[in-house]
């Protein structure tokens, strides 16, 4: 069994990764701020954390979409799968 995956300390499923949060990761590790006089530029760390938010925008809308197809696909099955008696008809 894949101890990753399956950990009894944390029974939370594995996280699911879709190609935005893929993205944000692969931005995180490569990005770089350019140097100052102190350490870095503010200007460059403002415009970062403003790329940075856009993603996580992106993102959000991804997976609302993704969560919106999963709910409308769980409807149609609980709807496929009632009897015609519990259809809301009324004796």
């Amino acid at each position: 069994m894949d101890k990753q995956n399956h950990d009894a300390a944390n029974p939370r499923p594995a996280p699911v990764e879709n190609r935005e949060t893929k993205r944000i990761a692969q931005w995180l590790r490569k990005v770089h701020f350019k140097r100052a006089l102190f350490g870095v530029s503010e200007k460059d760390v403002w415009k970062k954390i403003g790329e940075l938010n856009e993603m996580y925008k992106t993102a959000i809308v991804a997976e609302r979409v993704r969560y919106d197809t999963l709910l409308e696909a769980q409807r149609g099955e609980a709807r496929a799968g009632a009897a015609p008696d519990d259809q809301g008809e009324q004796r």
